[in-house]
């Protein structure tokens, strides 16, 4: 369990996939006496109307020309017309956290998916830190 957090829901709420990048939920800014806020994804709930779907959950990059896509969490396949579900306990932890750095390495932290079908409905339940 991730000491010390807070539960919170996702503050996109349900999130319906399209061909892009979709933002699932948004870090705050705010810098604490800890330093900056950070998140893992406890939960994914995840209805794929269709044929079976690639979900890549992942953050932005802070590429000065547009940002681009960074993996975070291995590929989780929702399995067509099923309620597909991982637990905390299924999904590695991974900290999603904004590093302010320019270019490829910085991260702006915010937690997005990217479906390769569209028409995926997903919530996700974090932990923020």
């Amino acid at each position: 369990m991730y000491r010390n957090a807070i539960r919170k829901a996702g503050n996109a709420g349900l999130v319906t996939t399209t061909a892009g990048n979709d933002l699932l939920h948004t870090l705050p800014t705010a810098i604490t006496p800890r330093g900056p806020r950070t998140a893992i994804i406890t939960k994914i709930m995840a209805y794929n109307p269709g044929a079976n779907a690639t979900l890549q959950f992942g953050t932005l990059d802070r590429t000065v020309a547009g940002a681009l896509f960074v993996q975070l969490l291995p590929i989780l396949v929702a399995v067509g017309t099923w309620d597909n579900e991982w637990l905390e306990t299924e999904i590695p932890p991974i900290e999603f956290a904004s590093n302010t750095t320019i270019g490829a390495n910085g991260r702006v932290g915010d937690i997005y998916v990217l479906s390769s079908l569209a028409n995926v409905d997903i919530v996700i339940e974090v932990a923020e830190k």
